[in-house]
């Protein structure tokens, strides 16, 4: 039997070929061996074109195997498989011990329960500004006004951030609105941190349309150490000048963002990551191979990561995704079309952490007026604010609870016994925050929950050239 685990990028599958013979193999079995035994429940079996492959999500282990053993693991008539063979299948987790069935997630919801409560690093995201120098049509921010952080509020984040006291690690990432029409703000900030927090800054980044980028702030961010900065398209030049225009003048806004992308590529250390994050619905989604081969040839060998942002919309009623939306099955036949021209995707599942910033109790989205969220959904929306940095404590208990403990995959039976619940993300807690509690219907499984999509994507060919190599989720 051959042993290789198939990793992540590795997708050419071993054939694993035990071919019994029915006679004296079979005569006498030790029954003790496979007393108490059964298949994995993360074990797919499936046949294609007169080939049979088992797959495990949980190992990330995906073999061809002969119609005998096929047959046998599908009846689970592990008595008729010789002990030997059956040691090996137990050794890659193939069949496991009954008693042991939930064995992976019962660890992996500890691993959860404890993240919930690890102070070690305190993760916040800040907008210093809910304005906006664009006017995109699509915009989810709910409260329109423009509020912009004051001094006194400033104060209040110090005070907020000192109180952490178990904390190790500070990460900030900088979240509007616009967050460089308050760069001064940003700056005193972390001016103020430096000199009056006794936390660490470990990490910032910085969420932008890009448009303001100039040399003072390309070296305030060098001086500052930032790690990552994340730009938004919404496709090629047409279609982004669209959408993206500047408020009032209704300008285009394109060529300017990538002149700016440039500088940064060019001017920036080799470690800060710039993400490029391309818009897309069925409407424009031919736009996103024409910007993976532009950025592709721009910036070779820089480290530029460029990624299909997939527009959430809803249909009447706010219910559920509306057509238009690149969701499930229609994002599966996305990547297949970009696959096609030339895009080097990854379709081999890999396993996920579960959970988000909103399940977490050291993470927070705090907005110009001191205000707490736990959800980037949930900004400027003044229903969903939990609570506020000068009080220092929550108030919105409810939410916060329904969040951690309502919306968590580990509170929806159906994901425990899912075969691809390793490879799962769980799924967004917000649209399943929705879904409990307003009554809504949105999908929140991926669309490898399509046994044909699942089968294609495990026998696709492997992902060889990491550079600018997109991930299918």
């Amino acid at each position: 039997m051959q042993d290789e685990y198939l990793c992540q990028y590795n997708l050419q599958y071993q054939y694993w070929e035990i071919v019994f013979d029915l006679g004296d193999a079979y005569a006498s079995p030790l029954k003790s061996v496979t007393m108490n035994k059964e298949l994995s429940i993360y074990v797919y079996l499936f046949e294609r074109a007169g080939h049979y492959y088992l797959y495990d999500s949980e190992t990330g282990f995906l073999s061809e195997i002969s119609k005998c053993v096929f047959t046998s693991l599908y009846d689970g008539d592990f008595e008729s498989i010789p002990d030997n063979v059956v040691e090996e299948l137990q050794e890659k987790k193939i069949i496991v011990d009954r008693d042991k069935k939930y064995e992976y997630y019962y660890k992996d919801r500890i691993k959860y329960l404890s993240a919930i409560g690890n102070y070690k690093t305190l993760d916040l995201v800040i907008a210093p500004t809910t304005g906006c120098n664009f006017e995109c049509p699509y915009c989810f921010e709910g409260d329109k006004r423009n509020h912009l952080m004051t001094e006194s509020v400033i104060s209040d984040l110090i005070s907020f951030i000192n109180s952490y006291k178990d904390s190790e690690e500070l990460s900030i990432t900088w979240y509007g609105g616009e967050p460089l029409l308050s760069f001064n703000t940003i700056k005193r900030i972390v001016s103020r941190i430096k000199a009056e927090c006794e936390i660490g800054l470990t990490s910032q980044s910085i969420v932008t349309n890009g448009y303001l980028i100039n040399s003072e702030i390309i070296n305030f961010m060098k001086e500052n150490r930032f790690n990552r900065i994340q730009i938004t398209f919404d496709g090629f030049k047409d279609n982004h000048n669209k959408t993206r225009f500047l408020k009032d003048c209704h300008q285009p806004t394109f060529d300017k963002i990538l002149t700016n992308v440039d500088r940064l590529a060019a001017e920036m250390p080799e470690d800060f990551k710039i993400a490029i994050r391309v818009n897309i619905n069925k409407k424009n989604e031919e736009d996103f191979p024409l910007m993976l081969k532009m950025m592709q040839s721009r910036y070779k060998g820089k480290n530029v990561l460029v990624y299909p942002g997939f527009i959430r919309e809803d249909g009447k009623g706010n219910e559920r995704m509306c057509y238009n939306t690149l969701f499930g099955k229609s994002r599966f036949e996305f990547y297949k079309k970009m696959a096609d021209q030339g895009v080097n995707v990854d379709f081999y599942p890999s396993k996920n952490d579960k959970g988000c910033m909103a399940c977490r109790n050291s993470a927070f989205i705090i907005g110009p007026k001191g205000e707490l969220y736990k959800c980037w959904n949930d900004f400027n929306h003044p229903n969903k604010v939990i609570g506020n940095i000068k009080d220092c404590s929550l108030t919105n208990l409810e939410l916060l609870s329904k969040y951690t403990f309502d919306a968590s995959i580990f509170n929806d039976p159906k994901c425990k016994e899912c075969k691809l619940y390793p490879v799962c993300d769980g799924g967004c807690a917000w649209l399943r925050y929705k879904n409990l509690f307003e009554g809504k219907h949105y999908d929140l499984c991926t669309f490898m929950a399509d046994k044909e999509c699942l089968e294609e994507c495990l026998l696709k060919a492997p992902c060889t050239d990491k550079e600018f190599m997109i991930k299918a989720y």
